[in-house]
């Protein structure tokens, strides 16, 4: 996947060179009618060129100049062409930006006198409107609204400092979209000429280091045991017995060398994990079905003890319910004015539940008295929330933000201390490779924050000084979910195509184990893996004893045990995209683009 988005990011940079090649040879072969279309359509190009700047320039000219339904026709042009082909967790992000892009047009017809123009664009879209409910109920009624720039619900949106927020990451995201886009071989053509002539340099260089006898060294690694050892602590770790694996000869007692990376003379360094215990098989014994909301359902996670859920759809609607029938715990049902981007429950207070809104601030629900309490929390060089993760042991939240929405080179870790509503640490990690996401795991004891990559880079973290204390290069690309092993001697990494891997916490993170969950089956087809199939960090969850993992590629979840990697079980299916997973004590969920959510309850055998 990050070959791909930098081989289309340097096909669109190469589009100037690429078109000037085209007319070139156009002319070479006296097409002229030919040639005068292709400047016409140039001259008509939507897409401007790939340019974000120019197309968010015309999205925002559009909406300042009233022009409303030359608005929405573009925004679905671009959804069509650009947004309908993103991973589902950035379907939320697209209707985010199109609401607020509505919302300019509505201020700027206010700021403008032009009342009426609202009333026309309400007599049209005012029934739409009034079905999403949440925060758009107060828009309803703007044309009759005197001086709305000085109620509290409407002030925001008519300071600069919103618009020039707006633009700046509406451009960030439309940046990001056009390199994860398909792109024609002809736009590959300047990158490929680039990549030999960078290749010839090279050669050259080496050439004239050999033709000098340039003698190379090689340092030995450094060890870095007992760097991880100082964090994870309070568990003793029982040693599993490991055997060599068959053919490995030379090296180490072990019979297989290792190395930091795991790899080693061009072989894996492999350990095959012996047990007298059979495996334990995780099957369904219930699935109930519940029809919660009326839209699509983007964010649902269970409380620890597993009792509650609290679901989040589209439409700005937060509900707290429980599935268990004969439960006496209260059921909630708000209707925010604000998008939220991340939910975690407390672990240790099981009535509170976090929730960090679009504007940047974690809100605190306490759901036994339905009361909520904010923390603003907004960073402008990094709004983008990536996850957030509640300490196991006390209540503290981690959050990871990056400076833009699909791009994760750059993020900002940071502890919240939210029995006392502040920061207690803040760190900016910055990586020299691109990276298109980030997911998170924390330890028992709440001391060490395992940080995966994309890249296949994780990042093992002091959580109380968010200093690294090392790093594991798995070199598999696509990490989209990761877990500490329940004696904590291990770090699973799960990656968008259903690869599984595990690796060493105390002998220099060698791998221990490698295999592949077969999620392309879902798909109906006998290879490879579709995009709506693809993992992320929301359609993944482990058990808590970690023997078991439930994925969710497109409208059904698969169980399957780690060790084996076998599937054990799988869910009924969705009638539509699965957008979030979790597990706690005994049972699972999905939440689904329908307002469906199922919930499976399992027993070992």
């Amino acid at each position: 996947m990050a070959d791909h988005v930098q081989s289309a990011r340097a096909g669109i940079e190469s589009l100037e060179y690429i078109d000037d090649l085209v007319r070139e040879y156009l002319l070479f072969r006296g097409f002229e009618s030919t040639l005068k279309a292709f400047e016409g359509d140039l001259g008509q190009d939507r897409d401007w060129g790939f340019d974000a700047g120019r197309i968010v320039g015309e999205l925002l000219g559009m909406a300042r100049e009233l022009r409303p339904s030359e608005l929405l026709e573009y925004w679905k042009y671009l959804t069509s062409r650009f947004f309908s082909h993103l991973s589902p967790k950035y379907h939320r992000t697209v209707k985010m930006f199109e609401k607020r892009l509505v919302r300019l047009f509505l201020v700027s017809a206010v700021s403008q006198g032009r009342r009426d123009v609202i009333r026309g664009f309400m007599s049209e879209h005012g029934r739409a409107l009034a079905q999403q409910g949440g925060d758009w109920m107060p828009w309803l009624g703007l044309e009759y609204i005197e001086e709305p720039q000085d109620r509290p619900e409407f002030d925001a949106y008519f300071g600069p400092e919103w618009c020039a927020s707006l633009q700046a990451a509406l451009t960030d995201f439309v940046q990001t979209v056009f390199p994860a886009t398909a792109v024609p071989r002809i736009l590959l053509f300047d990158k490929d000429r680039r990549e030999k002539e960078a290749l010839q340099r090279k050669v050259a260089v080496y050439e004239e280091h050999l033709r000098g006898e340039t003698k190379i060294t090689t340092m030995p690694a450094s060890s870095q045991t007992g760097l991880v050892e100082d964090h994870i602590g309070g568990i003793s770790a029982a040693a599993s017995p490991r055997v060599p694996v068959a053919g490995g000869g030379g090296g180490g007692g072990n019979g297989v060398g290792s190395s930091d990376d795991g790899v080693c003379d061009g072989r894996l360094a492999l350990d095959v994990i012996q047990t007298d215990e059979p495996p334990s098989l995780l099957k369904i014994r219930q699935e109930d079905i519940f029809l919660e909301h009326n839209a699509g359902i983007s964010l649902a996670k269970f409380s620890a003890s597993g009792e509650l859920i609290a679901s989040y759809d589209d439409e700005s609607v937060l509900k707290v319910w429980s599935p268990d029938p004969s439960s006496t715990a209260p059921k909630l049902k708000n209707e925010l004015d604000y998008s939220v981007s991340a939910m975690a429950w407390d672990m240790r207070h099981t009535h509170l539940l976090y929730l960090y809104d679009e504007g940047g601030s974690i809100r605190t629900l306490n759901t036994n008295t339905n009361l909520m309490s904010r923390l603003p929390t907004s960073s402008k060089r990094h709004p983008w929330i990536q996850c957030m993760l509640a300490s196991p042991a006390s209540s503290t939240l981690v959050t990871v933000c990056s400076a833009k929405p699909e791009s994760t080179a750059d993020v900002a870790v940071r502890i919240w201390d939210a029995s006392a509503n502040k920061a207690v640490a803040s760190r900016r990690l910055v990586s020299a490779v691109e990276s298109q996401g980030v997911c998170a795991a924390i330890n028992h004891n709440s001391n060490l924050v395992a940080l995966a990559h994309s890249t296949g880079a994780v990042n093992l973290v002091d959580a109380r000084t968010l200093e690294t204390v090392a790093t594991i290069k798995t070199r598999r690309h696509g990490l989209c979910s990761t877990a500490f092993s329940l004696d904590e001697d291990s770090l699973m990494a799960v990656s968008e195509t259903g690869g599984l891997t595990q690796w060493s916490l105390r002998k220099h993170s060698q791998m221990l184990a490698e295999s592949m969950l077969s999620i392309g089956a879902a798909d109906g087809g006998s290879s490879g893996v579709s995009a709506d199939s693809r993992l992320d960090v929301d359609r993944v969850a482990f058990t808590p004893d970690r023997e078991s993992i439930v994925v969710a590629p497109r409208n059904q979840c698969l169980v399957f045990n780690v060790d084996s990697a076998t599937q054990t079980d799988s869910t009924r299916r969705h009638k539509g995209l699965i957008f979030a997973v979790d597990f706690a004590a005994d049972r699972s969920l999905s939440a689904c683009e329908d307002g469906t959510i199922h919930v499976a309850c399992y027993r070992k055998v």
